[in-house]
C-alpha cells in the first residue's frame, strides 16, 4: 500500500490511502474485485479535471492510463472513433480535426480524458457528446466482467448521465466509439458566431474550433496555470412562469431546455454575476473575473474552502431569484 496525492486541476491536496496506476483493462478487472472482495473503497480517477476532492480519499484510488485511438472510415463522411478511457479528451477533437471529420469541433478545449466524457455527458456552444456516442466499454462491478452499453443505456441527460446516477459506482468506463462525420456546423451561440464574424470569410470544422477556443481562453482560466474545475454550477432549466419571475428582477437570456426537458435553460453566470459575485475573494478562492461560473484555487485552498464558498453563493442566489443550482463537479472525499 502506498499513499499520495491525487491529481486534480482544482489543485488542492488530497491523499488516498492507497493509490495506483492502472495500464490495461485486465489489471483494471483485478484491482477493481479485490477491492470490492475486501471492502476496499475503490475511486476512478482520470484527469481529475471534473472533481472537488476533500482533504484524505478513503480505500484506493485507481488512476487510469489505459491508452490508444483508432480511427475507421467507414464512408465519405462517416466515421468510428474509438479511444481508451486514459486518453486526453483533447486528443480525439484534434486527432478528428486533423482528418477533417466533424461533429467534434465545438466540444475543443474541454478539459479531461476520454472515460470521464461520458460520466458528465460534455458538451460546449450547441453540442453534447451523447449526440455521437455510439457505446461504451464498461467494467462492471456488481457482475465482474467486461461489457458494452449503447448510448441508450447510458440514458443520458443535460450534464448527467446512469453512471452518475442509477450506477454511480458499478460501471467503469474503459473504452467509448463514437460515430461522427455527417453533421451540420453548429454557429448559432452568441459568443461563437461573433468570433467567426470577426473572422470573416468561409466557415468550415477548423474555423469554428478556433473560434471556440479564442472563446474558452479569453472567458476561462487555464488549468494548468490557476486551480480549477471549470463551470461549477450547471445551468438551470426553469418553467416559463419561473422564467417570468426571474426577468422581473433580473434581464437575462433563455435557451431552449435539452432534449426530453420543459422548460427554459438560462445562464448560472448570468445570476452569478448579478448578484455581485464576480471577481469576489474569500480566503484562498475566488469567483473568476472573466467567467463568474469559475471558482479558482490562488493558491494552497483546500476543497472545503472551495465548497464554502460555493454553498455561499448557492444560498445567495437562491435568495435573490428562487434559483436553486447545483454542482456539476463530482464531490470526493473527507476531511
Amino acid at each position: 500500500m502506498s499513499s499520495g496525492q491525487v491529481p486534480n486541476t482544482l489543485r488542492v491536496e488530497c491523499i488516498a490511502d492507497d493509490i495506483r496506476w492502472v495500464h490495461d483493462e485486465q489489471d483494471l478487472a483485478e484491482q477493481l474485485v479485490h477491492a470490492d472482495m475486501n471492502q476496499i473503497p475503490a475511486t476512478i480517477v482520470g484527469g481529475g479535471s471534473n472533481l472537488v476532492l476533500r482533504t484524505r480519499l478513503p480505500g484506493v484510488a485507481l488512476l487510469l492510463k489505459l491508452r490508444g485511438i483508432a480511427f475507421e472510415r467507414l464512408g465519405d463522411d462517416d466515421w468510428r472513433i474509438v479511444a481508451a478511457a486514459g486518453e486526453d479528451w483533447q486528443t480525439v477533437v484534434d486527432g478528428a480535426l486533423q482528418r477533417g471529420i466533424g461533429g467534434l469541433e465545438n466540444l475543443t478545449l474541454i478539459p479531461g480524458s476520454v472515460g470521464a466524457a461520458p460520466v458528465q455527458n460534455i458538451g460546449a456552444y450547441g453540442r453534447e457528446l451523447s449526440e455521437f456516442l455510439e457505446s461504451v466499454t464498461v467494467f462492471d462491478r456488481q457482475h465482474r466482467c467486461y461489457s458494452t452499453l449503447t448510448g441508450v443505456q447510458c440514458a443520458f441527460g443535460y450534464r448527467e448521465s446512469v453512471f452518475k446516477r442509477d450506477a454511480l459506482n458499478r460501471y467503469v468506463i474503459t473504452r467509448l466509439a463514437l460515430r461522427v462525420g455527417r453533421t451540420a456546423l453548429v454557429t448559432n451561440y452568441p459568443d461563437v458566431a461573433r468570433e467567426l464574424a470577426d473572422h470573416g470569410g468561409g466557415v468550415d470544422r477548423k474555423t469554428v474550433a478556433d473560434a471556440v477556443a479564442k472563446v474558452r481562453r479569453r472567458k476561462l482560466p487555464d488549468p494548468t496555470r490557476i486551480g480549477n474545475v471549470g463551470s461549477f454550477f450547471k445551468n438551470p432549466v426553469v418553467t416559463e412562469a419561473e422564467l417570468d419571475g426571474i426577468r422581473a428582477v433580473v434581464d437575462i437570456d433563455d435557451y431552449p431546455a435539452p432534449s426530453g426537458t420543459a422548460g427554459r435553460k438560462i445562464p448560472a453566470a448570468r445570476l452569478i454575476d448579478a448578484a455581485g459575485w464576480k471577481g469576489v475573494r474569500k480566503d484562498r478562492v475566488e469567483v473568476w473575473s472573466r467567467q463568474p461560473l469559475v471558482l479558482v484555487n490562488l493558491g494552497g485552498a483546500t476543497g472545503g474552502e472551495v465548497l464554502d464558498l460555493a454553498a455561499v453563493i448557492r444560498d445567495d442566489v437562491y435568495g435573490k431569484y428562487g434559483v436553486a443550482l447545483e454542482l456539476e463537479p463530482a464531490v470526493l472525499g473527507s476531511d
